[in-house]
């Protein structure tokens, strides 16, 4: 019968050896610490329990040592402002509510995301972040957006650092999710020219409405 199982007595049965230590092997000792519990304890096994009245924890042996549980004192776990769910007893989920109204963020930072062109295509996963930039070493002829959110307003602003030899970056194929090719919307249908002459950097900010054509911004010539 294995440690701490359970014997239904009955009057008359036979008390054997491997009963009695079962019973052993049951007992919760008290002890005043580990070190009272180890000198007491010479031949625990993995699974013996016993109470540390310093501590006041059960403490029970791994195999190599003490392990205790700590006593909790939560009582419930309420979702506070932007969250939802929470409850009282098992397991507990709290998830950010998709609704938030109002957020105030402090030390606030973007991922910088490092993008690349590949044969004159620049590709943009959203999902990686919302910031990032690039130094350009080919003309780049296509801007492929991909996970852009298809509600609400959503940007992307990228960091163009020129090339020593000067390069130019067309905006008449950007994609947005896998769609055709569409041309990014400028103030006053100007377009898009990229600055000249080696490490000028201009800013350009791509804002998408629903996952749309995008509406281009650019703060240029950065030197």
């Amino acid at each position: 019968m294995a440690a701490g199982a359970w014997f239904d007595w009955t009057t008359g049965d036979l008390v054997t050896e491997a009963r009695f230590q079962d019973i052993q092997d049951s007992i919760v000792f008290i002890y005043v610490d580990e070190t009272a519990a180890n000198a007491a304890l010479t031949n625990k096994v993995e699974g013996t329990i016993f109470y540390d009245t310093t501590d006041n924890l059960l403490k029970a042996w791994d195999g190599s040592a003490w392990i205790g549980a700590e006593a909790g004192d939560i009582e419930g776990v309420t979702a506070g402002t932007n969250l939802n769910g929470g409850g009282t007893s098992g397991t507990v989920t709290v998830n950010l509510d998709s609704t938030v109204t109002s957020v105030a963020l402090q030390d606030y930072s973007e991922v910088d995301v490092a993008v690349t062109s590949s044969s004159g295509v620049i590709a943009i996963d959203m999902d990686n972040g919302n910031t990032g930039s690039i130094t350009l070493t080919e003309n780049i002829t296509d801007i492929d957006f991909t996970n852009v959110p298809t509600s609400g307003v959503s940007t992307f602003t990228l960091q163009i650092t020129q090339d020593s030899t000067d390069r130019t970056v067309a905006i008449n194929a950007v994609t947005v999710n896998g769609g055709g090719d569409v041309t990014a919307k400028t103030a006053g249908g100007a377009g898009f020219t990229m600055s000249t002459g080696s490490g000028a950097i201009d800013l350009v900010t791509f804002l998408f409405l629903d996952a749309g054509t995008p509406l281009l911004n650019a703060l240029q010539n950065f030197s």
